[in-house]
């Protein structure tokens, strides 16, 4: 029997313990990771209110633990802008009576450390703490554990998904909400 002879990428991939010939032994490089344009989002946000956009709100939380909301309309895909209190406030002004205003800070606040659950169901007690009436999925299409409802204002909407826990719906209940 004849040996076979290898040429160059064979015997590298031969070295290298594949078949293919990729050394997986390179260092991959570390992405670079560049930090969010909370400024061009809040840019954004003036360019929503001056169209007199209705908008669509959702809270979170995101990965570096910013509290933010979701923002979105029939003209813009769904972006995120980190809150601060003065921007919260500009926002919920805006939904409630379309008044926005052209400076605010886009300054985000520091890292929040509760979880995105109890962050959002803290967002949701807030607004029934003010006396804002939410509208309610009816409990039982509510199939994953989740209570989900919404606060509707004449230029836009909030949106509301929390885990379902029967103290919430006691609470809730008890806030007068018609849940």
């Amino acid at each position: 029997m004849e040996e076979k002879k290898l040429n160059g990428a064979a015997k590298e991939a031969a070295k290298v313990g594949n078949d293919y010939g990729f050394d997986f032994s390179i260092p991959a490089e570390k992405p670079v990771i560049t930090p969010y344009d909370n400024e061009g989002a809040c840019a954004e946000l003036k360019k929503d209110m001056k169209r007199e956009d209705n908008l669509s709100v959702s809270f979170s939380k995101d990965k570096e633990g910013y509290s933010c909301v979701w923002v979105e309309s029939k003209n813009v895909a769904s972006y995120k802008v980190r809150l601060n209190p003065e921007l919260f406030r500009v926002l919920m002004q805006y939904i409630e009576t379309g008044k926005g205003m052209e400076n605010y800070d886009p300054t985000p606040m520091e890292p929040i450390e509760a979880d995105v659950e109890v962050y959002k169901a803290d967002m949701l007690k807030l607004f029934v703490d003010k006396g804002k009436k939410i509208q309610w999925t009816p409990m039982f299409r509510e199939r994953n554990g989740k209570l989900s409802g919404a606060y509707i204002a004449k230029h836009g909407k909030v949106f509301f998904y929390v885990n379902y826990s029967d103290e919430l719906i006691d609470w809730l209940r008890e806030m007068k909400q018609a849940i």
